[in-house]
């Protein structure tokens, strides 16, 4: 499927988008966005300590247990499913004629190591906006405090994609159409069938509160 993205409505998108990175590019954002990049790294390093951290108070239970969810699903989506369908190659390693022919130079920039795996959709974009935007859904008013900066890190991973140039630009659009859809139905059926009913017939069970 990867030769989908070689018509020019995929290709003048990704060159835009790369286009405008070459303009804004600086030393001090390559170290800002090669930080924030590897917060997204397998397994999600930054979800998986927040996660952690919420899964602890049983006032923030059921946030960390949505975060998981929705990290854990997108993943599955995403660099299970998805990537080995398409199997679109990444920027670096697709014919250099992609680039000349739509009048665009591709310069590899090395801020962080080549990956191997397959490029479409991203892979840390979907499950960062998955975890976070699980996360954000599950706050109420006084949990927004946690869901709507971890909300704007999730979009700032997906875009440092982009900037270090290991994505094209539609792969980060379709990774985080994944996480949000990921994230909805993970939402809905947590309310309707974990919270709503298993982990209540648990407590019951146990006779101890658990969320």
């Amino acid at each position: 499927m990867a030769e989908f993205f070689l018509n020019d409505f995929f290709v003048n998108i990704d060159v835009a988008v790369y286009s405008f990175i070459d303009k804004i590019a600086s030393p001090a954002l390559d170290g800002i966005f090669t930080f924030i990049t590897h917060l997204g790294d397998t397994p999600g390093i930054i979800w998986f300590v927040l996660g952690i951290i919420l899964l602890i108070p049983k006032k923030t239970r059921k946030l960390g247990i949505l975060m998981f969810a929705g990290l854990a699903f997108s993943s599955l989506i995403n660099n299970v499913v998805l990537k080995e369908i398409i199997d679109r190659p990444r920027p670096y390693n697709v014919d250099p004629s992609v680039w000349t022919n739509a009048g665009y130079e591709y310069v590899w920039p090395g801020l962080i190591k080549q990956s191997s795996s397959w490029s479409f959709p991203s892979g840390h974009t979907s499950t960062s906006i998955g975890a976070a935007f699980a996360l954000l859904l599950g706050c109420r008013k006084k949990h927004l405090a946690i869901g709507i900066p971890a909300f704007i890190l999730s979009l700032a991973i997906g875009f440092s994609r982009i900037y270090v140039k290991v994505h094209y630009p539609t792969d980060v659009i379709a990774g985080a159409l994944v996480g949000l859809i990921a994230a909805v139905a993970i939402y809905f059926i947590f309310d309707l069938l974990v919270f709503k009913k298993a982990i209540p017939a648990l407590e019951k069970k146990i006779n101890k509160k658990i969320i």
